[in-house]
């Protein structure tokens, strides 16, 4: 037989490697961009100097001269790690909390709602307590008593202006507590305008005499509370408003998304079991009252839509010389009026 040419020898082996090398050379180019994707895009010294610090802040002695910019960045990052919870023995979330609160207490949390949260609110007690430039607080439906600590220190917040202690078991006692730093060292909330202290029974006169102390204090809703219009004087006069609340408060600053966190994880209760017979023995009784009591405080009736507020009645009046110095005040008709319209919110 005749050889065939070596040029077409040539030929026809190279057809066969490209037949051969072509699937391989589709596997390996899939494998390169499957790398290429794994690989991340390179951090900026900016970024890599932010989360440097954010993973390391318990080597951080202050923030003192960082920009607020930087700053905000630092907390978002560290906010992200978890450096604000309650994870581990190792992360001192109170320290981590305070070295923004020192240095960027305006910035951090300037508007805290806590209404309905009484498990956030005494499980992260410590560090709402970092707060001290408050401008509107919330911590209604929490049945705080008078002698929970967060009152004083709503007592010691300078910069408060709109507060809301609606239900929470006060009496004279507590409103004294909230207005005694002020009224003695001049130290306070000077600058507080709107309070609403509706919803404690045991709260009369004398409190609202006591509030007197805030000159910038202008709304005072008394939906609930003991105490009648002819009692009031002449610098109060009761306007009933259309309104569900006259405070509208709402987490502001950084740490909003942590404040929501909190009370998320504190309202996440483990699921319960079916209790053991055992359990109803003895604990019977005082189970079923304490249910009773919880629902006849959902069932006390209002008037719907409608809240008895306390307006300041302008005391810059120019006053004859002829006019005496004290006045009598007599009791009218709208004063009965509206004693008839307070009984109905009493529970």
């Amino acid at each position: 037989m005749m050889e065939r040419p070596l040029k077409v020898q040539k030929r026809e082996q190279s057809i066969q490697l490209e037949k051969c090398s072509g699937p391989l050379n589709v596997q390996k180019t899939g494998q390169n961009t499957q790398q290429l994707e794994k690989h991340k895009v390179p951090l900026t010294l900016y970024c890599q100097c932010i989360e440097y610090i954010s993973q390391n802040l318990q080597m951080v002695d202050s923030f003192f001269g960082f920009p607020d910019l930087v700053a905000a960045d630092i907390f978002q990052k560290a906010e992200k790690l978890g450096k604000f919870e309650r994870n581990s023995d190792e992360n001192d979330s109170l320290r981590n909390l305070q070295l923004f609160c020192n240095e960027y207490p305006e910035n951090v949390l300037v508007g805290l709602d806590l209404s309905y949260s009484y498990l956030a609110l005494n499980y992260w007690l410590e560090h709402f307590l970092s707060f001290n430039r408050l401008h509107s607080l919330d911590v209604s439906n929490c049945f705080l008593g008078d002698d929970h600590e967060i009152l004083s220190h709503i007592a010691h917040l300078k910069c408060l202006k709109y507060l809301n202690l609606r239900k929470n078991c006060l009496s004279d006692k507590g409103v004294s507590s909230l207005c005694m730093p002020f009224k003695v060292f001049k130290r306070g909330p000077e600058h507080l305008t709107i309070l609403d202290i509706s919803e404690n029974g045991c709260i009369t006169k004398r409190a609202v005499q006591k509030l007197q102390c805030f000159k910038d204090l202008q709304k005072i809703d008394i939906t609930g509370i003991n105490i009648k219009v002819k009692e009031l004087g002449e610098q109060w006069k009761v306007c009933p408003e259309r309104v569900e609340s006259i405070t509208c408060v709402k987490n502001e600053g950084w740490a909003s998304q942590v404040i929501q966190k909190w009370v998320e994880l504190a309202s996440k209760t483990p699921n319960q079991g079916e209790e053991p017979k055992t359990a109803k023995f003895y604990a019977l009784k005082k189970r079923i009252k304490s249910q009773t009591v919880i629902k006849d405080l959902g069932t006390i009736s209002f008037m719907p839509q409608y809240r008895l507020v306390l307006h300041r009645v302008n005391s810059h009046k120019t006053i004859p010389a002829a006019a005496p110095s004290t006045k009598c005040v007599t009791p009218t008709e709208h004063d009965d009026h509206m004693d008839s319209i307070m009984n109905l919110y009493k529970a």
